[in-house]
């Protein structure tokens, strides 16, 4: 009787994780949302318009003002977007090449990551494993990512399992919800949280490695890959601009430091309010526009 039990309770909370939360989560809609709309594209036919997928994270969530850049594109290009918070390289190097093998074909990758998370060799595990890596992702990932057997099986059990891989996101919702004060708290805290900070050089080193890699995956696809400096009020992110330049890596960073203020950023002074996303925005327009031109020609 105990172990029928249990096995409802199991059995009842991955149905919910899967049909349900989705439902009740804006964060797990709009990823699911995205995640499907991803899966969509295809191999462009040669007289279709190019379409452009804009990936990243809450940098690229929070400076982008999705539905108008969607707009204002058409009919140059199709666009879509692809953002996970709290993913870095790791995450995006594996999650790609997933999208690729699953026979997903945009015609330009432009991936938004700032300097920590270019270098970075960290993951967000469980919920990639789900949402990002295929199976055969998995191994590769924790052999980079440094993880021993246990973390790795973790990883396959969160690919296979909705209720496993979304238990962190589960909990937070329902912080968020019962206890906003505490909850906020909190996440102040985990923003705060620094990690160690190498040299220059060796920062430099780390992101070409990183971008070169990324730009091979991209290639041995077909499809081209671009990086999108974020803004920031310091100017650790020309470091970045110059790894990718170094390597002949195409990217984007149209808005660097000094270009905004205080006044455009959260009180995080990482992400970007409204005032600063419309800004972004028009600057990423401004880009992707200057690229299809020059390809036309």
């Amino acid at each position: 009787m105990a172990i029928a039990s249990m096995v409802l309770v199991l059995l009842g909370s991955e149905a919910l994780s899967r049909y349900a939360f989705p439902r009740i989560s804006q964060i797990e809609s709009r990823i699911t949302s995205d995640e499907r709309e991803v899966m969509s594209m295809h191999p462009a036919r040669p007289d279709s318009i190019p379409t452009i997928l804009l990936a990243g994270n809450s940098l690229l969530l929070r400076g982008l003002e999705y539905p108008k850049i969607r707009e204002d594109m058409v009919p140059h290009a199709r666009v879509f977007r692809y953002v996970i918070e709290n993913t870095e390289y790791l995450d995006w190097y594996y999650g790609l090449h997933h999208l690729f093998e699953s026979g997903v074909r945009p015609s330009t990758v432009v991936l938004c990551l700032n300097l920590g998370q270019t270098v970075s060799s960290q993951t967000l595990g469980d919920y990639s494993a789900r949402h990002l890596f295929g199976i055969s992702e998995l191994l590769p990932l924790a052999h980079d990512a440094g993880m021993d057997a246990t973390q790795t099986s973790e990883l396959v059990l969160a690919h296979w399992s909705a209720f496993y891989a979304s238990r962190a996101t589960i909990r937070n919702f329902v912080l968020n919800k019962a206890d906003p004060p505490y909850a906020a708290v909190l996440h102040e805290l985990a923003d705060r949280s620094k990690r160690p900070v190498p040299p220059d050089e060796d920062l430099v080193a780390k992101a070409r490695g990183h971008l070169r890699a990324m730009q091979q995956l991209c290639a041995r696809y077909g499809v081209q890959f671009v990086l999108l400096i974020p803004p920031s009020l310091s100017h650790t992110n020309d470091l970045l601009a110059s790894a990718a330049d170094a390597e002949h890596i195409s990217f984007y960073y149209p808005l660097q430091a000094g270009s905004l203020g205080p006044e455009d950023f959260r009180p995080d002074k990482n992400h970007l309010n409204e005032k600063g996303a419309a800004v972004f925005t028009v600057a990423i327009e401004r880009c992707l526009q200057t690229q299809l031109s020059k390809a036309s020609k």
